[in-house]
């Protein structure tokens, strides 16, 4: 029930935010000398959209009443016209749902919905609404269950950058890019996964290098981009004002689109030789490269050079697919990612992690922003060495 009344941009993708304004807690009086046991509770909230120079905020009345194992919930938009209910909002007058007991044992009770129209039929007439309502009782559903066998979240969002940082820069850069570039896409390859993705990385980094930068040194970090791909992620960190290029195997059609201050190279890479200067060193699902990230920035002329890498299918430093083995409640995806943190670790960074707010399942970032003490040459070397004489092509 928490999640519907204290934070509902869980729920309900366009909204940002939930602000609560008020909330009373009453227990009903008794009746006819005998105590109900009725508790309920009035919270007055806002939502708040991430489009806010396009969406209304929503002022909103959540009324939750409990009885026993009983609980219902209602929500009643705070409008005086129904046109002032944002698209994101069900156009209902009110709506509720509840899990009520039907047995003395409390081991069963039935999942109620009820819905009060604007006009007759208008809540369930038209195909948007009956998706709302169906995917209401999805996720009722979905909780329920995950509650009962006591499913605990693995990720956390938000650990590094702050949720609200991070939604600012999204929108402003989303807004300032993004619809030129899904329509003017040059590749085969969906623009709006690939155009909105790469938006989200580039907003979550300025925002760590903004974190980062002293406020009196006006000395912006450099980047290097390792198996950029189609560029986009060069492209818009350039954009934004900072220095850096991107390395990958084969040019790509949507080069000849950007700026030409945008520096993308087409070029074999070989890991092991390969030595940069720039301040971070970045593998955004470099495949082939991505554990190389870490050593790499290790190995920077740069003495205080930092690495991000979003790794995605797994590969070891010899460039061939890794044959992992999913165990109880670790996928291979995170057998993969902990291969990488402990490679990070023995070139001597301090680890970080954060699941990413992007569109694609592969979405851990791995962080080296500090250094252990003690020399990590040794090991570097060793790694090195593991490898084999074939370049990594990317």
């Amino acid at each position: 029930m928490d999640k519907w009344t204290l934070s509902a941009e869980t729920i309900i993708p366009p909204v940002e935010r939930t602000v609560v304004d008020d909330l009373t807690k009453r227990q009903e009086p008794s009746h006819n000398g005998a105590d109900l046991g009725l508790v309920n509770s009035h919270i007055r909230r806002t939502l708040i959209p991430k489009r806010k120079g396009k969406d209304c905020w929503l002022e909103e009345d959540v009324v939750v009443s409990k009885l026993d194992s009983s609980t219902y919930i209602q929500f009643i938009p705070r409008v005086t016209n129904s046109s002032d209910i944002p698209f994101y909002y069900p156009q209902v007058a009110t709506y509720g749902f509840g899990y009520i007991r039907t047995d003395d044992n409390c081991t069963a009770c039935t999942l109620v919905i009820l819905v009060r129209e604007l006009a007759i039929g208008s809540a369930v007439a038209t195909k948007k609404q009956r998706s709302v309502w169906q995917d209401l009782v999805k996720k009722l559903y979905k909780w329920t269950v995950t509650e009962r066998f006591g499913y605990q979240k693995h990720s956390e969002h938000d650990v590094i950058i702050g949720y609200e940082q991070y939604t600012a820069k999204y929108h402003q850069l989303k807004a300032k890019y993004a619809q030129r570039w899904v329509e003017g896409w040059t590749e085969q390859t969906d623009p709006k996964k690939f155009v909105y993705e790469d938006i989200a990385i580039a907003s979550w980094l300025l925002c760590l290098w903004e974190q980062n930068t002293d406020a009196q040194d006006n000395n912006q970090p450099t980047f290097v981009d390792l198996g950029c791909g189609n560029g986009f992620l060069v492209y818009l960190l350039t954009s934004e004002g900072y220095t850096g290029y991107g390395i990958d195997q084969c040019a790509r059609k949507i080069w000849t689109q950007y700026d030409c201050q945008v520096d993308l190279r087409a070029q074999t890479l070989e890991p092991f030789n390969f030595v940069t200067d720039a301040d971070w060193v970045i593998g955004n699902h470099a495949d082939e490269l991505a554990p190389w990230v870490p050593i790499i920035a290790a190995k920077s002329t740069s003495p205080s050079a930092k690495f991000v890498v979003i790794p995605c299918c797994p590969h070891d430093l010899s460039g061939k697919k890794m044959p992992l083995k999913a165990n109880a409640g670790q996928s291979k995806y995170h057998i993969y990612v902990k291969y990488i943190c402990d490679l990070s670790e023995q070139c001597g960074f301090l680890t970080e992690r954060e699941y990413l707010r992007i569109p694609s399942t592969k979405n851990v970032a791995i962080l080296g922003r500090a250094r252990t003490l003690g020399d990590h040459r040794d090991n570097i070397a060793k790694l090195c060495e593991s490898a084999t004489d074939t370049p990594l092509m990317q």
